[in-house]
């Protein structure tokens, strides 16, 4: 409980920070809802890759819950979420070899596997707990622009767009595993996320990117009550192979 007291200190600004971030956002694009919709045709002209026009798309189809989907969990969560997961867990391993502390960490009576996987978990609640908190404050804002959500696909949806992040938590923790330089693992995930994203607005390859398994339409199918269990189950396996990786390349690395 110690070691996860002192990792949940470490990373409560950024928390805060990120909350803070995720919320505002959220409220202000919830707000500029009616003037998006009145102005969408005018805007839509404006979108210039065709995979953020398909987005536009959906929006002209369904109206306010697309639009929630593509603010709060494709941009908000993906974006905000992601920057998180590289400040929180790019430390997990790599801070210590950085800062010549690895020795004395090691030093005290607590196995390899409990100090990564108590990092981990502290910052798995940091990146998720987030999400949960910003996505039912839409449930009660959304009123305010004569628009109503229900609490299941809401909660089911951001368990959905957790379980993405917290697989890339585990990237990144598997990365500050091999890494003696905590920098190098944060920027490592966020060339990985920049790649995927470009990957995603050509059409031609857009398949092959994470983003793909997080964008609009994945969402309309869980409001329609079809939820994605054999993406969300590619998810965990990934997420628990990438953690076991972690704590083997941990368990052998000499400091």
């Amino acid at each position: 409980m110690t070691l996860l007291r002192h990792w949940l200190r470490d990373g409560w600004w950024i928390l805060l920070g990120y909350v803070a971030i995720l919320e505002a956002a959220l409220i202000a694009a919830i707000l500029y809802w009616p003037k998006f919709r009145d102005n969408m045709p005018a805007i839509a002209k404006l979108v210039p890759f065709e995979s953020l026009q398909r987005l536009m798309d959906s929006v002209e189809v369904a109206g306010y819950w697309p639009y929630l989907a593509v603010q709060q969990w494709f941009k908000g969560c993906s974006l905000f979420g992601l920057a998180a997961a590289a400040f929180l867990t790019s430390g997990v391993v790599a801070r210590d070899a950085d800062q010549k502390t690895a020795e004395f960490l090691l030093s005290r009576p607590v196995s390899r596997s409990r100090i990564l996987l108590t990092r981990w978990s502290a910052a798995v609640v940091l990146v998720v707990a987030p999400v949960y908190l910003t996505s039912i404050t839409a449930i009660w804002i959304s009123p305010a622009v004569d628009e109503q959500l229900r609490w299941g696909e809401v909660l089911v949806s951001s368990t959905y767009m957790s379980l993405f992040l917290i697989m890339l938590v585990t990237f990144t923790a598997m990365i500050s595993a091999m890494s003696s330089h905590q920098m190098r693992a944060g920027i490592i995930l966020i060339g990985f996320i920049l790649l995927n994203f470009a990957f995603y607005l050509i059409q031609e390859i857009d398949q092959i990117s994470l983003f793909k398994t997080v964008d609009v339409w994945v969402f309309m199918d869980i409001r329609a009550g079809n939820f994605p269990w054999i993406m969300s189950g590619s998810f965990v396996l990934a997420t628990v192979l990438m953690l076991l990786a972690a704590l083997k390349i941990f368990a052998r690395r000499d400091f």
